[in-house]
């Protein structure tokens, strides 16, 4: 254990599971007053050190079986333990036994996402997309709503059950078959150039002219219905090519992309 403890990419998987675990405090009111902005960035941050231990453990190549376990139950608590309790302290405890639910709900749907990807993580392939929404962007989605929401100076959660739709969407949106994808399947075309390139101008024009919280709930909520509306898209697409009878996998290995195996 002392040798895993010593081992640098696991330093970061831990600084991930400090934030999540500090987020819970700050969100429970434990110290005090509950402060949901910081609460919420802690999240995020989380996201950050669940970004650099595997670039750490590539760099160092000092990547092990344990790392990837020790990542993943970091994950559980970060962006699935963290979210929900967030979510239950800032906008549905007022819904009583449904504002429990609603936030189990997120947690057991990330816990699935989480146990279906580690049993399709063995293939070691890098496919184009990713089978529904990563837990990681379900976590952050709900810390930039949270921050949005609290740095605009209100109090309160008007409307609670709209938080309870969106955790329920989040949740199911992790279970399900939704394509969704990954920095493999960009193909840098000088369209698609031209359109991340718009795409970013516009996110770095919403953070400088109103909040950065803002501009984190745009792209984040952008992310989380491109899944969606590309499956429309291509249903559409492929309608009209044969009449609705091409199933979407078909499509894609038209287009020389595998079907979506992990996260």
């Amino acid at each position: 254990m002392i040798r895993h403890f010593l081992n640098p990419p696991n330093w970061f998987t831990s600084a991930g599971i400090f934030c999540g675990m500090y987020s819970i405090v700050l969100a429970t009111g434990v110290q005090g007053e509950p402060n949901f902005y910081k609460a919420a960035m802690m999240v995020l941050f989380a996201s950050v050190f669940d970004m650099l231990d595997g670039r750490v453990a590539r760099v160092t190549g000092r990547g092990s079986e344990f790392g990837v376990q020790l990542d993943s139950l970091a994950d559980m608590i970060s962006f699935g333990v963290a979210p929900a309790v967030l979510l239950y302290a800032w906008g549905i405890h007022s819904l009583g036994i449904w504002g429990l639910i609603s936030a189990f709900a997120f947690v057991l749907c990330g816990a699935f996402r989480l146990a279906r990807f580690n049993c399709q993580a063995d293939s070691g392939d890098k496919p184009a997309f990713s089978e529904g929404l990563t837990i990681t962007m379900a976590g952050g989605t709900v810390a930039a709503a949270v921050m949005a929401h609290a740095a605009s100076g209100r109090l309160g959660v008007e409307h609670p059950w709209n938080v309870w739709a969106l955790s329920l969407v989040l949740g199911l949106l992790m279970v399900s078959s939704v394509p969704y994808r990954t920095p493999s399947s960009l193909k840098l075309s000088r369209f698609a150039i031209i359109v991340s390139a718009l795409f970013w101008a516009a996110i770095l024009l919403v953070a400088v002219r109103y909040r950065v919280s803002t501009a984190f709930i745009v792209l984040l909520g952008s992310y989380v219905l491109s899944g969606p509306l590309e499956v429309l898209i291509l249903r559409k697409r492929i309608k009209i090519i044969d009449d609705g009878d091409i199933a979407m996998n078909e499509w894609l290995d038209e287009e020389t992309i595998e079907p979506p195996k992990t996260r």
